[in-house]
């Protein structure tokens, strides 16, 4: 009895362990490395988090805001602000959505992949990045963060109260 117990247990511990992160809408996810002079910051939300909406744009306001959404989430500067004193550079923002096409997946669950990368000159110096998402998405709720660098790994949440994530 004791081995069917015990064998019940790991098997329900190890499915939930291994069950994928929902797309939950006020909920985004953000995965930051640090590679030498290195750091790359990669973004999952939900549309609707972002635009209140997640299929394709139906009429010329919606195309508007999927344009300004794009535009605000290109300005990597307002977007992720890495540690000032280690002098990072954006090398890069890549955006990538159905909805930037004006389509839309099958589903009505779309989501936007972010993934900015920049290279610091004094990558000793960089021991925070502060998410300036909330500001211009207020149906942006939380951030899940995932972190790997020299200094390890850590997790952590952001919201508009905290929107720095320190290692």
């Amino acid at each position: 009895m004791k081995d069917f117990i015990f064998s019940l247990f790991f098997g329900l511990t190890v499915a939930i362990a291994h069950a994928a992160p929902g797309h939950v809408h006020g909920e985004a996810r953000m995965e930051i490395s640090v590679d030498r002079e290195q750091l790359v910051v990669a973004l999952e939300i939900p549309l609707d988090s972002l635009l209140g909406f997640e299929r394709a744009p139906r009429n010329a306001s919606e195309r508007e805001a999927v344009q300004g959404m794009a535009t605000k989430l290109k300005d990597a500067g307002k977007v992720l602000m890495p540690s000032a004193a280690a002098l990072c550079t954006s090398t890069g923002v890549a955006l990538d959505s159905p909805v930037l096409g004006g389509k839309s997946e099958p589903g009505g669950h779309n989501d936007i992949d972010a993934r900015y990368t920049w290279r610091c000159a004094k990558s000793e110096a960089l021991r925070e990045i502060a998410a300036g998402l909330f500001a211009d998405f207020p149906r942006l709720q939380r951030i899940t963060v995932e972190f790997a660098g020299p200094q390890g790994q850590r997790a952590g949440r952001l919201d508009a109260r905290n929107p720095r994530f320190s290692w």
